[in-house]
């Protein structure tokens, strides 16, 4: 566990406008920042940084934090993976608590490094063959056929394996590196007879697969048109060759594209899930960049998880032939388990996204991909589509919905895909596609659903603009929570939650002579005022000599403002004690009513004569 202390330290050596400028263009406004939310889809820009708080806050979606949460999100790691990462960005020292685990993370830390250096050097080999072998041009030549630019190329990093048994060998020979680390992540292999290595990939137009914080931890190499220097082969080559799973690599947690694509994720709050390896590098040409891939295997439970760090909603974008179908109805289990709201595309028989985009273009993908109906909606219309016409068919396709519309939690959807279900069907008695539901299932009865309706949420009560605007101040300006007359403001502030939120900034300035805005949040977790306190503490507004003298003009008059509207109820008192005959207490009430009047007059010539 990291200590407070340690995480204040890593805090403060972090500038926060530096690092979120690395994934947002931010520009000056006042004394903060401000630039497009990450957060979420937006043209006008409400996202602003707050450097000296270390703190920002998007007006659009309500998302705040410092620079943990912001890292958190964005590259979807955990808390301990961004402060070590952070630690070691900026020199600070975290304590060892377990020598012998610490000495083991530090081996296998330093052997990743190595491998995943390796790995950039193949990149860049690859990457440099493209264009300078003489065989390269066939690679292009695909390239420019897939319609891929050269901007998108190197985007994607793309190159091309030589056809030689060891052009990479030669290659990390002369580097100095390490034969076994190359065969370790699958680079190079080793020869059946005699001694040495040769290249695992050979005449193959290469892209290299980064996991989701952008180290390359594979590649996949796609078969080209044989060169000419090349001998005939009496069989074809796969189509696709990938690298075999390794320290660096496993296949079902790693996606294509989601580093490049993660923060167009969170903005757009979606991803759309495709096959294969033009299809993604299109589709980010094409301008969906929060579009990713499996990788030499299906859709997993591991991607799943990944994927529901960085958005809820996935499309499913799969070819429109059978296998695609059939990969659609076994990624219904995977993103049901894991919770994510997931749609699908149908796509033309035969065609896939890449060769989709070529032939209809851009806009009339985004039409499908904006109208694509729910997965179960999908996978009833294709029960539909694909059953046989006669009665028992009808029948049995029908029962197989059963398990799937049982998993549907809400009743009221759960009634709609039903009756969705005799429609496509062309069956008329809905209590018929009930039951033949409830056949394929043996419907569970467990199920308790809490009444929404029955949520009864706490209404806060109106806080009158004279005091947001007093405590705003002091967020400005902390040190003025011990400026004269400032004392008095708890009993003026008429709701409880700008109490506690005055309280809470009175102890911290007290404990340590500033605010730190997420220790403040963190205080006032159920606070009613908290997404007003986000937004102030996101943006200053004054500083300290018009902030003393906001408060010197405001306090008074909020002081005034109390007083006058007592006066009312306490007239009130005074006629009831009176109806009531209670002499004593109706006097008692009237000289208060009187000394209330003085000081509202008293109060009221104070502020004009300022």
């Amino acid at each position: 566990m990291i200590s407070e202390d340690k995480i204040a330290e890593i805090r403060d050596r972090s500038p926060i406008a530096e690092v979120i400028g690395n994934y947002v263009a931010l520009k000056k406004s006042g004394s903060s920042l401000k630039g497009l939310c990450p957060f979420h889809n937006e043209k006008t820009p409400s996202f602003y940084v707050h450097p000296s708080r270390g703190f920002y806050h998007c007006f659009g979606c309500k998302a705040s934090g410092d620079i943990f949460s912001f890292l958190m999100h964005v590259e979807g790691k955990t808390f301990p993976e961004v402060a070590r990462d952070l630690a070691e960005q900026t020199g600070v020292e975290l304590p060892v608590y377990d020598p012998q685990r610490e000495a083991e993370h530090q081996r296998n830390k330093k052997q990743s490094e190595r491998l995943v250096s390796m790995m950039e050097q193949a990149t860049e080999f690859y990457c440099a063959q493209l264009l300078e072998h003489p065989d390269g041009g066939i690679a292009r030549t695909e390239l420019e056929d897939r319609g891929i630019s050269e901007e998108f190329s190197r985007k994607f990093r793309l190159g091309y394996a030589p056809h030689g048994w060891d052009s990479l060998v030669r290659f990390l020979e002369r580097a100095g590196a390490s034969p076994a680390d190359a065969e370790a992540v699958g680079l190079i292999v080793p020869r059946r007879s005699g001694r040495g290595h040769y290249d695992r990939f050979r005449h193959r137009l290469m892209f290299p697969i980064a996991d989701v914080h952008g180290k390359v931890v594979a590649f996949s190499g796609r078969a080209l048109a044989p060169a000419p220097s090349m001998k005939e082969h009496d069989e074809p080559p796969a189509k696709y060759l990938n690298s075999p799973e390794n320290q660096l690599y496993h296949k079902g947690e790693v996606l294509y594209g989601l580093h490049a694509g993660r923060v167009e994720i969170r903005r757009e709050d979606a991803s759309v899930l495709c096959e294969g390896n033009f299809d993604l590098v299109a589709l980010h040409q094409a301008g969906f960049e929060n579009s990713i891939a499996p990788m030499g295997t299906a859709f997993t439970e591991a991607h799943a998880r990944l994927l529901k760090r960085f958005a809820q909603k996935v499309v499913l974008l799969f070819d429109g032939d059978k296998a695609g179908r059939k990969a659609v109805r076994e990624a219904y289990t995977v993103v049901s388990k894991a919770g994510l709201d997931a749609h699908v595309v149908t796509l033309p028989q035969g065609a896939d996204p890449d060769s989709f985009l070529r032939e209809h273009g851009a806009e009339a993908l985004r039409i499908r991909i904006v109208s694509a109906p729910t997965i179960i909606e999908y996978l009833i219309d294709d029960a539909a589509t694909s059953s046989e016409s006669n009665p028992h068919a009808k029948a049995e396709s029908i029962a197989k919905l059963g398990p799937i519309l049982a998993k549907v939690e809400s009743p009221i959807e759960r009634g709609l895909y039903v009756e969705r279900v005799a429609r496509k069907f062309g069956i008329t008695d809905v209590s018929l596609v009930r039951r033949e539901l409830r056949r394929g299932l043996g419907r569970r009865t467990d199920r308790s659903m809490p009444d929404r309706d029955a949520v009864q949420q706490s209404i806060a009560t109106p806080v009158s603009e004279l005091q947001l605007k007093l405590i705003s101040l002091l967020i400005d300006q902390p040190s003025l929570v011990h400026h004269e007359g400032v004392d008095k403001l708890p009993k003026l502030l008429t709701s409880t939650d700008l109490q506690a939120i005055f309280d809470s900034i009175l102890r911290m300035v007290d404990r340590q002579g500033s605010l730190t805005p997420t220790a403040l949040l963190d205080e006032l977790t159920d606070n009613q005022l908290r997404p007003w306190l986000e937004a102030k503490l996101a943006v200053q507004e004054h500083g300290l000599d018009e902030a003393r003298q906001i408060l010197d003009d405001g306090l008074p008059l909020l002081e005034r403002k109390n007083i006058e509207q007592e006066l009312p109820r306490l007239q009130q008192r005074i006629v009831e004690a009176r109806r009531v005959g209670d002499d004593a207490l109706a006097a008692g009430l009237t000289r208060e009513f009187v000394e209330l009047t003085r000081s509202a007059h008293k109060l009221k010539s104070n502020t004009k004569q300022r």
